[in-house]
């Protein structure tokens, strides 16, 4: 009778540390552990590129309004169209290329500095000074005077004017 007792405690004793067990694993993948979420997206902003530097124009003489604006602009995704105005490595870190656009091809002194990573070096130094490009990217400026954006994405929009071939000669 003594081993009989013995195998049924050992037996309830296996079954509650299998409850215990499972139990713990039910919590674990059922409420305590919930798979990561996606963060979500940054806000965007509808300003353009030059009305960007309107908007300083219109605030001129109120510096504490443009930092404000600046302010309320950090964090943002901007789609802005511009021209480049150079291409170059990037003096902040060197696994970024920076991309310098202006509002307008003769703008010389409204740059904005987009920055983009190692994988964007053939493209971005395939373009030339006053090419027209779109980019896409994260609004990163603590200061007016240069908008600072994380690029994402950059897309040139002026073609490359190709040569119609020759006509054929006519057959006889």
């Amino acid at each position: 009778m003594a081993a009989l007792f013995g195998k049924l405690k050992e037996t309830v004793f296996s079954l509650i540390i299998w409850a215990i067990v499972a139990a713990g694993g039910w919590l674990y993948f059922n409420v305590g552990h919930k798979p990561p979420s996606t963060p979500p997206n940054p806000p965007s902003t509808d300003i353009d590129f030059p009305g960007y530097f309107a908007t300083f124009d219109q605030l001129a003489g109120r510096v504490s309004e443009q930092d404000e604006f600046v302010k309320s602009m950090k964090g943002k995704k901007v789609r802005w169209r511009g021209y480049v105005s150079y291409v170059r490595n990037s003096d902040v870190s060197p696994s970024k290329i920076a991309l310098a656009i202006t509002p307008t091809p003769s703008d010389k002194f409204r740059i904005a500095l987009v920055y983009f990573g190692e994988d964007m070096r053939v493209r971005l130094f395939a373009l030339r000074e006053k090419d027209s490009v779109e980019i896409t990217g994260t609004f990163d400026s603590e200061t007016w005077h240069t908008p600072y954006i994380q690029g994402d994405t950059m897309q040139p929009l002026t073609a490359v004017p190709t040569t119609p071939p020759a006509p054929a000669a006519a057959a006889r």
